[in-house]
């Protein structure tokens, strides 16, 4: 329950920033990667149709009925989720923290402690929120996928996919990967492909493969969609454009921090090692009551007639993949 601190007695000047662990700030909610459904407690409908028009010759009488309406609904329900911490303030006190203490024994409260510390512990906490939203995996949706049987075919799971649910640590709800191979109690419809291990020598050979599945479609409409790629892929396409002769496939604006494959907009997140998600932002969705949860925590004592002290956030979280037929999932 104590703070797990290593301190030196102050006798002169303290640095004032206190340095915080280098964390991966939140994108996804921060720059808008994906599309947001909030205001939700319990469930969202979400409605997609998949329509067929048949051209037909010209009747005076009466017409023949043609064509069909496709509607699929999916409730969606976030998860409610919450991180929770005990400490105890007076491990403060012989502290760099005791400064912003106000005098008297009975006062152990660190306004510093409170403004720097904790709020690098809540960027800790929307940083993992959105690692699980992306790679999270229930318990149950992994044995569900160890129990299928491993195909080449979108109507199969791959055999990358089940090694890949099979490593991974059971998390509180599904997150994007885990939705696009088992979805609803059902096998994904995404485009698979079979990847490799990605390295600074082969991402561009991978690389077109993903873009050679995207379906021509997605890529006439308006919305364009993205490439979601790891982190580490940053270096390994800087890397390659550095020896590459023609540097047209990856085009790399440093300055601005843009990078695109083929004119598709690479937006690097923090998905695994060697998966990558090529999908219109609107098809990927954070499900939530409200988005502002992930920052909000709460501090107070334990209890009235106790002095250590909590913190908490609690928040809802989903993750939803509409039109998983247009959205390609590569795991190597």
């Amino acid at each position: 329950m104590a703070i797990s601190a290593t301190i030196v007695d102050i006798r002169g000047k303290a640095y004032e920033p206190v340095l915080e662990e280098l964390l991966f700030e939140n994108k996804t909610i921060s720059e808008g990667l994906v599309s947001f459904e909030s205001d939700v407690k319990n469930e969202t409908i979400f409605t997609e149709n998949t329509n067929v028009v048949t051209l037909q010759a010209f009747a005076s009488g009466a017409p023949t009925s043609q064509g069909t309406f496709n509607l699929v609904d999916t409730a969606v329900t976030p998860t409610k989720v919450m991180y929770y911490h005990e400490f105890d303030p007076n491990t403060l006190r012989p502290s760099r923290f005791k400064r912003s203490m106000k005098p008297g024994a009975w006062e152990m409260a660190s306004s510093e402690f409170e403004r720097v510390v904790l709020a690098a512990y809540g960027k800790e906490i929307s940083s993992d929120a959105e690692t699980k939203w992306w790679g999270g995996i229930t318990s149950a949706t992994k044995t569900a996928i160890a129990g299928l049987t491993p195909g080449t075919a979108n109507n199969q799971v791959g055999a990358a996919e089940q090694t890949w649910s099979a490593a991974q640590t059971a998390t509180q709800f599904d997150g994007v990967i885990a939705k696009m191979i088992y979805n609803n109690g059902a096998l994904g419809t995404r485009i698979k492909v079979a990847g490799a291990t990605l390295s600074s020598t082969n991402v561009a050979t991978e690389y077109a493969k993903i873009y050679a599945a995207i379906p021509a479609v997605v890529l006439a409409q308006t919305e364009k969609p993205y490439i979601y790629a790891p982190y580490s892929n940053k270096q390994f396409i800087n890397i390659f454009n550095v020896s590459a002769t023609y540097r047209d496939l990856f085009s790399v604006d440093i300055k601005a921090d843009k990078y695109f494959y083929n004119g598709i907009e690479i937006k690097f997140v923090p998905l695994p090692e060697n998966v990558v998600i090529a999908a219109l932002p609107s098809n990927l969705v954070w499900c939530t009551d409200l988005v502002a949860d992930i920052n909000k925590m709460e501090i107070n004592k334990i209890a009235n007639n106790r002095e250590d002290m909590f913190v908490k956030h609690i928040f809802t979280i989903a993750a939803h993949v509409a039109r998983q037929a247009n959205n390609v999932l590569y795991v190597g």
